[in-house]
Order: C-alpha cells, then sequence, then structure tokens
C-alpha cells in the first residue's frame, strides 16, 4: 500500500482488514477494499508477524479462505474483468504476509483466478429469481382485483425479502467483475435496485393504508393501477441485466 500505483496493477484490491497507519484514504489509489477476505482477528494476533509461525499461519489462513468461498469468487471475477489483480497490504515485510498466501491461493484454485464467467448455478438462480420477482408482482395485483389487500401486502413483503437479497448477490458476485468497457456501468445496475426499492416501497405504503379487505372497485383499480409502475421497473431492469450484464460477464 505504500508503494506507488502502476498503470499495469489492474484492479487494485486492498486485502487487509485494518487500515493501513499513516495513510490518507483520499490518496489510496485502490479499486476496492475487501476486509472479510483477511486473516480473522484472531489469526493476525496468534501471527504477530512472527517468522517462525508462518508455516502454521499460512495453513490456518488457507483453512479460513476455504471457508470464504464468496471472497474468493469474487475475487476471481475481479481478475477476469481486469485482466491483472494487485493485492494490496500494509505489512512491511513482503515475504511473511498473508497477501502472499492469498495470491498463491488463487492460482492454485480450480480454473485459477480467472474462471471465465460466473457460475452457470448463480446465473440460473438469478434468472430464476427475476421471474419469481414479476410473478409476485401479478400475485398482488390478482389479489386486489378480489379485493384482497391483505394477500397482496404479502406478496410485495416476500417480493421485497427476495428483491434485498437479490440485488445483494449481484451486487458482491458480479458487479465488481464488470469490465470497464461494459455498455452499462455497474452504477448503472445499482441506481436500479434503488429505484425498484423504492418503488417498491410506495406501493407497499399504499398497501398498508389501505383496508384488508377492499370494498369498492374504484379503490381496487387505484392500487392496482399502483402496481404497474413496480412491474414496469423490473421488467426494464432484468431485460437490462440478462442482455447486458450477464452477456458481458460472458455468461448468457
Amino acid at each position: 500500500m505504500y508503494e506507488a500505483a502502476s498503470a499495469q496493477d489492474g484492479c487494485r484490491v486492498l486485502v487487509d482488514r485494518l487500515w493501513p497507519r499513516g495513510l490518507r484514504r483520499d490518496a489510496a489509489a485502490i479499486d476496492l477494499w475487501m476486509k472479510d477476505i483477511a486473516p480473522s482477528p484472531a489469526l493476525r494476533r496468534w501471527f504477530g508477524h512472527d517468522p517462525a509461525r508462518w508455516r502454521e499461519f499460512a495453513e490456518r489462513y488457507r483453512a479460513e479462505l476455504d471457508a470464504c468461498e464468496a471472497g474468493v469468487r469474487r475475487l476471481a471475477l475481479l481478475a477476469r474483468a481486469h485482466g491483472r489483480l494487485t493485492l494490496l497490504y500494509a505489512a512491511r515485510d513482503p515475504v511473511h504476509n498473508h497477501a502472499a498466501v492469498l495470491c498463491e491461493y488463487l492460482r492454485e484454485a480450480p480454473g485459477g483466478v480467472s474462471p471465465g464467467r460466473p457460475e452457470a448455478g448463480l446465473l440460473a438462480r438469478l434468472r430464476a429469481e427475476h421471474a419469481r420477482m414479476l410473478g409476485l408482482v401479478d400475485e398482488a395485483r390478482l389479489a386486489l382485483v378480489r379485493g384482497d389487500a391483505g394477500a397482496a401486502r404479502d406478496a410485495c413483503e416476500c417480493l421485497a425479502q427476495l428483491h434485498r437479497g437479490h440485488a445483494a448477490l449481484e451486487e458482491s458476485m458480479l458487479l465488481p467483475g464488470l469490465p470497464r468497457a461494459a455498455r452499462w456501468p455497474s452504477r448503472t445496475y445499482e441506481a436500479e435496485h434503488a429505484k425498484a426499492a423504492h418503488t417498491l416501497c410506495e406501493l407497499q405504503q399504499r398497501l398498508a393504508a389501505a383496508p384488508a379487505h377492499l370494498r369498492g372497485a374504484r379503490q381496487r383499480l387505484q392500487l392496482i393501477d399502483a402496481a404497474l409502475p413496480l412491474r414496469h421497473v423490473l421488467e426494464h431492469h432484468f431485460a437490462r441485466e440478462e442482455q447486458g450484464l450477464f452477456a458481458e460477464l460472458g455468461a448468457a
């Protein structure tokens, strides 16, 4: 972290749990700070940068990396997207530090640090969740046709929970691997996640103010119409992801 950045560094990722001492954050040339990929606080304290404990430290840290599948996969995606991955650390010893262990671990992992594309199972899950979320919007609208605002609220709550997890998964597992020359940058997808969440929240607020059983046709129609913007937002966003994000990650 204390050496000057280079144009050949590719994606620069800080892999320390603590911020380097004496280094201003606004002056740090990093693309991402991944705290959770660093050794656990207990392991770090036990090691204490003692070379005599190096071999056992490396073994223990590898065991922690085995249990950190999401973080390892995220680094692999970054390596693939940027062509080069630079792991940054603050230790003064360039040999006996966890970044060296992490680098070796990534190179030895199946497929190395550039697996080529996200796992097919992950993408299949995301596509299935797209369909499920649109289905939940339709469930809410059909419930409103019956005058059952309570069932519509339940469908929207299920949708809200699914959307939160879905967006978090994409932002942690897919967006970091998006090529810099992508048609739409990661901030576009993040903004659309926020817009969908806001539109859903507005609908939930209207449903919360309505009685559980709607009697008037006018009130039913107003709530049915209120659900339309949410469906349009989700349809547009899902189409952009499946035609852009997934394809640009080489996973379509």
